[in-house]
């Protein structure tokens, strides 16, 4: 399967123009046998770069810029010694939540692993991460 590059805010644009969900902007995307295509997340304290196709630090000024679609394969355990980020998802920019049984925060959804040149400590310590909604 070809990657699709499907901005968010080009779709976000034709649905508030339409004033609902307008499937047709999807038809590039092709269903994949496994997993599942998503868009609308966003990053914070790094930026997606499209030629090279890896998290990279944000431009000057940049603040939490949109991942573009992805294609999401959930697996139930993570590769030993994987190079990629272990990126967490959080459901709002706030990231604080109760703390649940799992001893995650309840704002925390899941981790994602992102391709980069940078060590899992270089993120970690700039405060990497997606969301799935921006603070205005």
């Amino acid at each position: 399967m070809q990657p699709v590059v499907l901005f968010q805010d080009n779709i976000k644009a034709v649905h508030d123009e339409n004033e609902k969900e307008v499937f047709e902007v999807y038809k590039p995307i092709q269903r994949p046998d496994d997993g599942m295509i998503i868009h609308g997340l966003f990053i914070d304290a790094g930026r997606w770069d499209m030629k090279a196709m890896k998290l990279v630090d944000p431009k000057p000024g940049e603040i939490n810029p949109p991942l573009p679609a992805i294609w999401f394969i959930p697996k139930t355990r993570m590769p030993e010694n994987d190079p990629r980020y272990v990126a967490p998802l959080y459901k709002t920019s706030v990231r604080a939540g109760v703390l649940s049984t799992t001893g995650h925060s309840t704002n925390f959804v899941l981790p994602i692993l992102l391709p980069t040149d940078e060590t899992q400590s270089f993120w970690i310590l700039k405060g990497t991460a997606l969301l799935t909604q921006t603070t205005d």
